[in-house]
């Protein structure tokens, strides 16, 4: 039984990002395109409903990345640790979550599908697909984006 928050055109955007690529659910505005789905749910209904039907990689490094823009904000923590807690690999464990310390100019250039969801928080989460033999693609261009 699939979870109604991620059906019918969000099912099928996530289902067309091949294993090795990467997902976003952000609060932030994107420009429409193909890729990029809008969600009347919540980030903690929407992080639910994502980890039961996708599959995180087990051969990603970081398989799980946040960035929030004010990390002091009680309903951005919120939105972290909701995602966080949600996030768990093929053998159902908990998965930690790498952070940004600054969002790239166009962090949707490197994600296949993006989810963007209702949120007074400013926030951005990736996740890279598993599943069979694959290997991760870059999430952004120049590593150091990435905080250890």
């Amino acid at each position: 039984m699939l979870n109604p928050v991620l059906s019918g055109r969000p099912l099928a955007v996530l289902g067309a990002a091949p294993a090795g690529s990467w997902i976003a659910v952000t609060s932030r505005s994107v420009a429409p395109q193909p890729h990029v789905v809008e969600s009347a749910a919540s980030v903690e209904e929407v992080a639910e409903a994502l980890f039961e039907i996708v599959p995180v990689s087990d051969r990603s490094t970081v398989p799980l990345v946040g960035w929030l823009a004010d990390a002091s904000d009680d309903d951005s923590l919120d939105a972290f640790f909701a995602f966080q807690g949600s996030a768990r690999d093929a053998e159902r464990r908990a998965l930690e979550m790498g952070r940004l310390v600054e969002l790239p100019e166009d962090p949707w250039s490197g994600v296949s599908a993006v989810l963007t969801v209702e949120s007074e928080a400013d926030f951005a989460f990736f996740v890279c697909i598993g599943e069979g033999e694959h290997i991760p693609a870059p999430l952004f261009r120049r590593a150091q984006e990435l905080a250890a």
